[in-house]
């Protein structure tokens, strides 16, 4: 083959490195930010990427055309295999990757492989960069999948990672909210309808953190995990990946023979001390911290097993659940459900609460259930990962149903512990309900992580099914 044929193809590959835009370059890392490949390459192993769709096609006079808006790549985070994707925002406000991600869509829902997407950008382009010039186009649909549909189809099958850092709006938001982990970096927006779109219909133009900044987007639950920059959300992003294999062994942390002393007979207590000192020491990874915070959601491991944490906050609102926080236990369980992480549950509420909305726009928290706190029940019924419960202290009214489910549900928990502390038989002011007295045993908790763990080591974990057992709540 004549070298000047590869040549021309090297060529015009090398226009999308960075080191062919120092101008661009230089104004993202002003901003404090990675370019999009710098992301791609801090996510990804080394010498593991394989790249579709570098070359968009070809002009009328034979030359070759690099694709823009970003990267789409198969390669591994700490071995595991994934598609990983990185929009270039400050192409033309950027594509999705570079137009080949329905593809890789379809590779990862036939090999199981994980997601991991990089989604500031405005959406779909208006126009495309290379509409009317008469070019060759190489691009167009390989697979079953659009982005959208196979977004929504990955869901509950294998993890989905978004991360938005930037402005994120349109179809780079509903690629977000199709996502089961979705992590922020500070200053940046997560919207439907981006400032241009405000200011056509309302007249007003608003700065995009303002209009939906990710600062809101945390306490309302629209996003898992705020970070500071580009390199702590790769961090948490591969943090999260990591749960979905297990580890041969893990220690347990320096305070789990001092268990015993955490818990007090009465007043509040900070239960995620207890937390870590049950779990191995540094796996403690927690979901939604400013969304709903008088209940944990988290992933951590037990002996290396990746569990799910399930448990009441009392030292915020005295772990009582309301709305959110029975929408937080709901999606929670799906995901532990889906990926076969057993849910440890730490019981510790008073019971339920309602959030009713008043026309001034405050709000009324009150003793009462609403149609939302069915939804963990619900969730229960259908889940069937093992579910350890502990009784801690209190569970009074339907609390301890929102965390554990019903003892005769299709899924009964693995083993049912109660703690010296617990306080049972007892009506509380909420409902004419009682907690459950059947348990298996009454244990210390310092005894607590190894009785788990002999169980846990009798539990397969079924990666290997050939059907989906359910999506992700997209909340």
């Amino acid at each position: 083959m004549d070298q000047k044929l590869i040549d021309a193809v090297t060529e015009a590959r090398g226009t999308r490195a960075d080191a062919a835009r120092p101008e661009i370059v230089t104004h993202v890392h002003t901003k404090g930010r990675l370019t999009a490949r710098e992301r791609l390459e801090l996510l990804l192993d080394e010498d593991s990427a394989v790249e579709y769709g570098s070359i968009a096609g070809k002009t009328g006079e034979g030359d070759w055309i690099a694709e823009t808006g970003g990267g789409d790549l198969v390669g591994t985070i700490g071995g595991q295999v994934v598609v990983a994707s990185s929009t270039d925002y400050t192409d033309q406000g950027g594509g999705y990757g570079a137009g080949r991600l329905g593809r890789l869509f379809s590779l990862a829902h036939e090999q199981r492989w994980p997601l991991v997407l990089f989604v500031d950008g405005g959406g779909s382009r208006a126009r495309h960069p290379r509409s009317g010039l008469g070019h060759i186009e190489f691009g167009g649909p390989i697979g079953r999948f659009t982005i959208f549909d196979g977004n929504a189809e990955l869901s509950g099958w294998v993890p989905t990672i978004a991360i938005v850092s930037g402005p994120s709006f349109a179809g780079h938001a509903s690629l977000a909210a199709f996502s089961d982990f979705v992590v922020a970096t500070r200053g940046s927006s997560i919207g439907l309808g981006g400032p241009p779109m405000v200011e056509a219909a309302l007249g007003v133009r608003l700065p995009a953190v303002e209009l939906a900044g990710v600062d809101m987007q945390e306490v309302k639950g629209g996003i898992d995990l705020l970070v500071e920059d580009d390199v702590a959300a790769v961090n948490a992003a591969t943090r999260y990946l990591a749960y979905y294999t297990d580890e041969s062994s893990g220690a347990a942390s320096a305070t789990a023979d001092s268990v015993d002393s955490l818990v007090p007979d009465q007043g509040p207590y900070d239960m995620k001390k207890v937390i870590e000192a049950l779990v191995d020491a540094d796996s403690f990874f927690e979901l939604r911290p400013a969304f709903a915070p008088a209940l944990i959601t988290a992933l951590a491991r037990m002996n290396g097993r990746s569990v799910g944490i399930l448990a009441n906050q009392p030292i915020v609102d005295d772990g009582a659940i309301d709305n959110n926080a029975a929408i937080k236990i709901s999606r929670f369980i799906e995901i532990c459900d889906a990926y076969e992480y057993p849910i440890i549950s730490l019981v510790d509420t008073p019971g339920c609460v309602a959030n009713w909305p008043q026309k001034d726009e405050s709000e009324v928290v009150e003793p009462g259930i609403t149609r939302w706190h069915t939804r963990p029940i619900i969730s229960h019924q259908n889940r069937s990962v093992p579910l350890f419960s502990i009784l801690v202290r209190r569970g009074y009214g339907l609390g301890p149903r929102l965390m554990t489910g019903y003892s005769s549900a299709k899924g009964v928990p693995a083993l049912c512990l109660g703690w010296p502390t617990m306080e049972t038989g007892r009506i509380d002011g909420f409902s004419a309900m009682q907690y459950s007295t059947a348990i298996d045993d009454i244990v210390a908790p310092s005894a607590t992580r190894e009785k788990i763990i002999r169980v846990l080591r009798h539990l397969k974990r079924d990666l290997n099914r050939t059907k989906k057992k359910r999506p992700i709540d997209s909340w």
